[in-house]
């Protein structure tokens, strides 16, 4: 009640104090460009209420509109565009009665970045005359974003017509801005709207890379460098290469270290750095700087060990020396010689009552970091041997002529050679190829068995000879898969096949068929290691040709020796299906079912097909290669009559013969 009682005191108030005058109270700008003026409404002396803006051209004001409800109290022009200028507004109840009041006319000015100054204008009639409640009130200045949210934020308030504001730019966005000018009677006037597109493209300064070198315990590579001082750095991008391609991301903006899994510490990698902020904007990418790889040779059955080592590389870094680590028979590691910057090979000569001799680099930077090789180890009591060998898949062919065969074997030691030995029974091997040695860990070669690889199940091993070509080691035992089909069922073909060996484990078998449908293969399902059997229904085959093939794809399991898991293809296993054909005797264009002529064909062999319909007279009709289009019943554009006609069918049938196949079919109106 007290409440209420306020509110009529306060009408009260604004009547005897605005008299009979029709006091502008606020000037709303809308969206469309559109102004909305509320007003105090009089009493007495009405005639009606008059709406004019200020022609500048004129020099004068000009009638907009009227409104001649006493009671009405505001009114919206629509004739004038807020959006572009301030409006001067005049309103009168009666040629003595009148009041002013303005448009608050906002711009925009960019200073870069995030940072933008408002300007507007008054919306009060004249600098000595306020609009009505707005004494002591400030300007309050809002701000919004497309992306974030619809509501308005409060961001000042200020008695000034200026106001610069700055904020944490947006990854990509639109900020608006509108001012309000509120009154003691709760009216604001609202300034038209402005906005600006605003994206956060500045980039976190640049990491400096301190080292690239391998963690001695773990063997891994490592790179460190000085994170990124800007704020807003989110993580960094390891990239490899040139052109720098991203092999990695770590997230947190103190992360200085990055542990290159994948990387093989016999290689050398030229890593960068770049850090990248909440926007995921880049910095500049750092220096790539290129670890050091230490490598020897030996002669065979020599105590003499050649090492050699890759130079560091880190603009702007120099190294000021090599050292050379020693460690014998397994013990502590030990300066054993330093070298200029300019040196990268040296010769030792091995103690021979020494058994195992190990060595790595390290490269001391201008930076006063420290750079550390891969470590090398050779034995001197025994000839070296490698470490690994492993026939990693036997694919064979799709026309089963040939086999591919994937190796991965330790090129550390230089080797004459190694022999490739073939068996089809896996008990009698026999050499049929020496593979050159290439320094590569991972090679390939494709053999061309005598019996065609659907016909017999090929074993192969892979034999590494020491480095005095005394003893052997002997890869896994790997071997082809034959597939087999059984299509005695004439709706059903079932697949067979051999254990595949040579994996740790079979993780699935993937079957495929080829058809007319499907020539590059149709995966037909997965099935588990323990199968080795499927089933395939060929009944709704209706339109393939009489020629199927099949193969499978084994996947490996387990785990795998070079860190990528394998596939190995199996032979492919054909099957011609016994060519089928049913003739119906008669049909009928006019009806909905059975109104087209059209024999039903299982596994014709593709592009023989030919169907034509004669009258009784010999005249062809209708002619087609299609096995999918039939005759609908008619000729030249017309049905035609209810008589019998004569077919002809021809196609070759799934043992190569040309079949001609004639009768009668009926046709009913």
């Amino acid at each position: 009640m007290r409440k209420i009682l306020l509110i009529i005191v306060f009408f009260l108030g604004i009547n005897i104090s605005f008299g009979q005058k029709p006091n502008i109270l606020c000037t709303q700008v809308n969206e469309d460009g559109g102004v909305t003026i509320f007003y105090q409404t009089v009493s007495n002396d009405f005639i009606q209420y008059s709406f004019s803006f200020f022609n500048s051209s004129l020099g004068d004001y000009e009638l907009v509109g009227s409104e001649s409800d006493i009671n009405v109290s505001s009114f919206t022009d629509n004739s004038r565009d807020a959006n572009s200028e301030q409006i001067k507004y005049r309103l009168s109840s009666n040629p003595t009665n009148i009041s002013y009041g303005n448009t608050i006319f906002l711009s925009l000015i960019y200073n870069g970045g995030s940072s933008f100054r408002l300007d507007w204008t008054s919306p009060h009639p004249s600098p000595s005359e306020n609009l009505t409640g707005t004494e002591n009130q400030k300007y309050i200045i809002y701000r919004r974003f497309a992306n974030q949210s619809n509501s308005w934020q409060k961001i000042d308030s200020t008695t000034l017509l200026t106001f610069t504001d700055n904020f944490p730019p947006p990854c990509s966005d639109t900020v608006y801005y509108k001012v309000e000018l509120p009154n003691a009677y709760g009216c604001s006037s609202v300034s038209n709207l402005r906005s600006h597109f605003v994206e956060d493209i500045e980039i976190p300064s640049e990491a400096i890379v301190l080292c690239s070198g391998v963690d001695l315990d773990s063997q891994k590579l490592v790179l460190s460098w000085t994170p990124s001082p800007s704020i807003d750095t989110k993580g960094y991008v390891i990239c490899e290469g040139s052109p720098c391609v991203g092999i990695d991301t770590i997230m947190g903006a103190n992360q200085n270290s990055f542990i290159c899994d994948t990387c093989n510490v016999e290689y050398v990698f030229s890593l960068a750095v770049m850090a990248f902020d909440s926007c995921y904007n880049t910095s500049i990418k750092s220096n790539n700087h290129k670890n050091i790889v230490l490598s020897y040779t030996r002669e065979a059955c020599s105590n003499v060990i050649n090492l050699s080592w890759t130079k560091y590389v880190g603009d702007p870094l120099n190294v000021i020396v090599y050292n050379l680590y020693l460690s014998q028979n397994g013990g502590a590691y030990n300066l054993h010689q330093t070298f200029t910057a300019s040196d990268s090979t040296f010769t030792f000569n091995a103690n021979p009552v020494i058994e195992n001799h190990s060595f790595y680099i390290e490269a001391i930077l201008s930076n006063t970091k420290t750079s550390k090789s891969n470590i090398i180890t050779t034995t001197q009591g025994l000839p070296a041997k490698v470490d690994y060998a492993y026939i990693r898949k036997a694919s064979v062919s799709d026309d089963n002529t040939k086999i591919e065969l994937d190796f991965f074997v330790d090129a550390s030691l230089v080797v004459r050679g190694y022999d490739l030995y073939r068996s089809v029974d896996n008990i009698d091997f026999f050499i049929i190829k020496t593979i050159d040695y290439s320094g590569n860990n991972s090679f390939s070669y494709t053999d061309t068995p005598p019996t065609s690889a659907n016909k017999a199940t090929y074993y192969y091993k892979l034999m590494v000879p020491d480095e005095c070509n005394l003893l052997y080691t002997s890869s896994n035992t790997f071997s082809t898969i034959r597939l087999l089909v059984d299509a005695s069922d004439a709706e059903m073909n079932v697949l067979t096949w051999n254990e595949l060996k040579g994996w740790e484990s079979v993780e699935s078998y993937d079957i495929y068929r080829i058809d007319e449908n499907s020539p590059f293969g149709l995966q037909l399902s997965n099935v588990l290691s323990a199968e080795m059997g499927f089933e395939d229904n060929t009944s709704s085959m209706v339109t393939a040709s009489d020629k199927i093939e099949y193969y499978i794809i084994a996947n490996e399991g387990g785990s795998y020796p070079d860190g990528k898991k394998s596939e190995s293809r199996s032979s492919t296993a054909e099957v011609i299906k016994e060519s089928l054909i049913f003739v119906p005797n008669s049909f009928s264009p006019t009806n909905i079912v059975n109104n087209e002529f059209k024999p039903v064909c299982s596994f014709i062999r593709t592009g023989t097909y030919v169907l034509r319909i004669m009258s009784r007279w010999g005249e062809v009709m209708f002619e087609s290669k299609d096995l999918n289009k039939g005759w609908d019943g008619y000729f030249k554009g017309k049905i035609c009559s209810a008589q019998s006609y004569i077919y002809i069918i021809e196609f070759v049938n799934s043992e190569g013969k040309k079949i001609k196949k004639s009768g009668i079919v009926n046709l009913i109106n």
